[in-house]
């Protein structure tokens, strides 16, 4: 399915949107669990049934005891289905949410504005939450600020900067522009879209910037290939007084590497040292990476070396960086060489 112009819309909003069979809803919601009463609630006389079963569900941690509680809630006729589509994102359960969704009669802003941010940050189903987003919009609800950022996370990753410009023109009549989350996912949108000009706008017009703005475009520079002018906008950034964290460094090491600017990578190596920033693998792998692309392939080696735990983030970083300096003829046989010795 393409998203490139909203033309498409009508395509992906189907009225209705059945996911799962007659068979599994029955399977998923009417079937009748048992668990004795007096282990399941709490011992507070005072708080009725209704209440007993939320807090339960506040800490339940498996889909089986979310069954247990919803089976429940359906025999004593309590209703609260966004309670349970809350809990099932954090459960990761898909199929559950979604059919659970489709049974609600009217669903609100708040069970739209769920599913999306699901849809977006757990499942990465990114298709989905345009369809829903659309799917709310036709359903006469008016999305807000906590549908906007999600759906623009949405539209980065589909590359449907189309869609996006849309929702941004709705951002701004309905006055949502001020928000510091929509703001920031616009920045991200924009420059994952390749339409960097409107990202650096969208900077431009944030008056009171923090440390999420700064990262925002400084990352959407370096990883579209802009590795200057993320360098630069970091200076300004450091020169207004703000301190990079994870995220800065990440981004302006990327950016190290593309400029072969070694002498701009030892001073955030220095930062995370002196800062007593973690030497994770998110910013361990950076390192590695920046080192390597500018041929410093012992600095490279004595990072990997330092850190204590190692992913296939970190292996694939120190064996590209290994293999980055090269020519081609002797790259297989180098990268065996290695390989031979990670095995040893």
């Amino acid at each position: 399915m393409k998203y490139h112009s909203p033309a498409n819309r009508m395509a992906i909003c189907p009225q209705t949107m059945p996911i799962l069979s007659a068979k599994t809803a029955s399977r998923l919601i009417s079937r009748h669990l048992t668990f004795e009463t007096t282990h399941f609630y709490p011992n507070h006389p005072k708080l009725t049934l209704s209440e007993k079963l939320v807090g339960l569900l506040k800490q339940c941690v498996s889909t089986k005891t979310l069954q247990q509680i919803h089976t429940q809630m359906l025999l004593n006729s309590i209703d609260k289905p966004n309670f349970l589509l809350s809990k099932l994102i954090d459960l990761k359960n898909l199929n559950y949410a979604s059919l659970l969704f489709s049974h609600i009669p009217v669903p609100n802003d708040y069970a739209f504005n769920i599913m999306i941010r699901g849809l977006t940050t757990t499942w990465q189903k990114y298709d989905l939450s345009l369809r829903f987003y659309y799917k709310m919009k036709s359903s006469g609800l008016r999305p807000n600020n906590f549908t906007y950022p999600f759906l623009f996370i949405a539209c980065a990753n589909l590359l449907a900067v189309d869609h996006g410009r849309v929702a941004h023109s709705m951002v701004f009549k309905n006055g949502f522009s001020v928000d510091g989350h929509v703001r920031h996912s616009l920045i991200t949108m924009y420059a994952r879209c390749g339409e960097l000009g409107c990202a650096r706008k969208v900077f431009d017009e944030i008056r009171e910037r923090d440390l999420v703005s700064w990262n925002s475009m400084i990352s959407g520079y370096s990883k579209m290939g802009f590795a200057g002018d993320a360098v630069a906008l970091f200076e300004t950034m450091r020169d207004e007084g703000f301190e990079p964290n994870e995220m800065t460094v990440v981004s302006v090491l990327g950016a190290c590497g593309d400029l072969g600017d070694l002498s701009l990578g030892r001073w955030v190596e220095g930062f995370v040292v002196d800062s007593e920033m973690e030497l994770n693998s998110y910013v361990g792998s950076a390192l590695i990476g920046m080192y390597s692309k500018c041929g410093d392939l012992s600095s490279a080696r004595g990072i990997f070396d330092q850190m204590k735990n190692k992913d296939v983030v970190t292996w694939n970083a120190m064996i590209t960086g290994q293999v980055i300096p090269l020519c081609p003829p002797f790259k297989s046989s180098f990268l065996r060489k290695k390989l031979n010795y990670f095995d040893s």
